[in-house]
């Protein structure tokens, strides 16, 4: 059970670490009209990564870890939106708590397809 805590935890952790850099990059070398569309690639990026990782260092059944991983994005998504409120548009923040989560469980089904875990 511990390993399967760590393993979604590792995975958000990768995620959120690869967001938080990429963010900063793009908010000094993109310019303002971009900037969403950048962010929004990256976070894809890392949502998969995050997926991959997540399966990767899974105990045992990687894609159940990988819907886990997705639920606590989706979670956290909504919370982030909670807080943005009208600071982000409404598109932006149903994207980022749909089609990353979802992004993330092609991460954990790719992860386990390329380490013949199914």
């Amino acid at each position: 059970m511990f390993s399967s805590i760590l393993a979604v935890l590792g995975g958000f952790a990768a995620t959120a670490l690869f967001v938080i850099v990429t963010t900063a990059i793009a908010a000094r070398a993109v310019p303002p009209r971009a900037y969403l569309t950048i962010n929004l690639a990256c976070s894809a990026l890392a949502a998969f990564l995050g997926g991959f990782l997540t399966a990767r260092l899974a105990p045992d059944k990687p894609f159940f870890h990988g819907i886990a991983l997705a639920a606590l994005m989706c979670a956290m998504g909504l919370l982030s939106a909670k807080q943005a409120g009208d600071r982000q548009p409404r598109w932006y923040q149903v994207v980022l708590c749909t089609v990353m989560p979802a992004i993330a469980l092609i991460g954990a089904f790719i992860s386990g397809q390329v380490g013949g875990l199914y």
